[in-house]
């Protein structure tokens, strides 16, 4: 399909058409758009993230101690 040949208003009617059939879509096109643009993360990304944040966390909490003593 040439974007260029339709004009804006006919897109806008035929996308809010093909949403109002199945609104599911949006969400799906909204984050995919997300995830395309990196504003959101994938989940096994973010599962990973949590997991080394978690670590990390764990690590300061163990040597706290030290890190204030070389503060």
């Amino acid at each position: 399909m040439d974007l260029g040949k339709i004009d804006r208003v006919t897109l806008k009617a035929i996308i809010r058409d093909i949403l109002r059939e199945d609104i599911t879509l949006f969400k799906d096109v909204i984050k995919e758009v997300l995830i395309e643009n990196q504003v959101i993360k994938v989940k096994k990304e973010e599962n990973r993230t949590e997991k080394i944040e978690k670590m990390i966390e764990q690590d300061f909490d163990k040597y706290d101690e030290v890190f204030k003593t070389l503060a």
